[in-house]
């Protein structure tokens, strides 16, 4: 795969519904007009706050989508486009994947997704994958406080007794640590359901209290989401029981998340209980999440919501923001010129093995 020059890049404007983020704002936008040349789509950053005279003040041009798909190379979006398919050429997209995108068919053109990017260790703020899981564990806490009823502190009657909601986080990535920082703000009392001596850590420095899935996991010499499932979900289902706002964002090591409350755990579930399913896009870690709807279960809520990143769009979009433009200064020339650099790990993470491969070749 040879470099690609020179960079004609596309702002597009988001489809999925709920969707308000902008993957560049204006300010991110000035940076990069000296060395791309960039135009955006219509009304793309109006929900987050950005309006069009913005981004042409930057020193982008507006465009119609479909000029946008015809006249550039490079298109940037917060979602993978719906019908990046239908453009023509060999495009090639920067958008954070949801887990289950490796399922659909195959696009014309360069996937880089931004998810690829999760964890590593070079990548700082272009980890937005990371910087919107933090802002989906704290809303999730926010919205879980209004499903419930509560406000600040979270507390709930009990007669004349004024107790804590009691909230569990499962999963220790961003998204479930967040949470539970913002819900012992609020006032919540706070565990972490997970498996090991490092997750105890974790857990205690936020203030939660942790609650071992299974003692005996902790001495597996590879612990990963899949093997919590058959084995522990019924201690699980038990310990959950005495919880009133449940946030759960256990992935899956083949992209597809892991059952981890099934019916016979809802069943046992208090009514009023609240759970935010924050891997409704990849299936749910609750048996019967729907994604982007509000499931009842015997009065359990169940939320499946995925535009949570969106509750706060401006501030959302200025992370995703910086994170994108950090790349794009990386992954181009001062004049323009798209470049991979193969001796760079971060590189090889975002374009893939599978690429990095012909590239070596080439």
């Amino acid at each position: 795969m040879p470099n690609l020059a020179p960079v004609h890049a596309g702002l597009l404007r988001e489809t999925i519904p709920g969707e308000r983020r902008v993957a560049l704002t204006p300010e991110d936008i000035g940076h990069l007009s000296a060395r791309l040349s960039i135009r955006f789509e219509h009304g793309c950053g109006a929900a987050a706050g950005y309006e069009d005279e913005a981004y042409v003040a930057a020193g982008a041009r507006p465009a119609s989508r479909e000029t946008i798909a015809r006249e550039c190379n490079l298109f940037v979006s917060i979602r993978k486009p719906l019908d990046a398919r239908s453009f023509a050429g060999s495009p090639t997209f920067i958008f954070l994947g949801s887990p289950l995108d490796a399922d659909e068919p195959a696009s014309r053109g360069l996937m880089l997704d931004l998810a690829r990017l999760e964890g590593v260790a070079d990548a700082g703020s272009m980890d937005v994958a990371t910087r919107q899981a933090t802002i989906c564990g704290h809303a999730a806490v926010l919205e879980g406080a209004r499903q419930l009823g509560v406000g600040h502190p979270m507390l709930v009657m009990d007669g004349a007794l004024a107790r804590p909601v009691k909230m569990a986080a499962l999963g220790t990535g961003a998204a479930a640590l967040q949470a539970i920082a913002t819900a012992r703000r609020l006032g919540a009392q706070t565990y972490l359901f997970s498996v090991t001596d490092n997750d105890r850590k974790r857990a205690e420095a936020l203030g939660a209290k942790f609650v071992a899935i299974d003692s005996a996991l902790e001495r597996a010499s590879a612990v990963t989401a899949d093997i919590l499932v058959a084995a522990s979900r019924k201690q699980l289902a038990g310990q959950l029981r005495e919880m009133q706002l449940i946030v759960s964002s256990v992935g899956g090591s083949t992209g597809r998340a892991p059952v981890l409350i099934d019916d016979a755990s809802l069943s046992l579930m208090t009514a009023g209980t609240v759970i935010i399913d924050l891997e409704a896009a990849a299936g749910g870690n609750c048996t019967i999440t729907k994604v982007d709807e509000i499931v009842a279960h015997n009065g359990v809520i169940i939320l499946g919501t995925t535009t949570l990143a969106s509750a706060d769009a401006h501030q959302s979009s200025l992370l995703f923001s910086e994170g994108v433009r950090k790349l794009l200064e990386r992954l181009t020339t001062p004049d323009g010129r798209l470049q991979f650099d193969l001796k760079d790990q971060l590189t090889r993470h975002l374009i893939g093995e599978r690429f990095a491969g012909v590239s070596a070749a080439s």
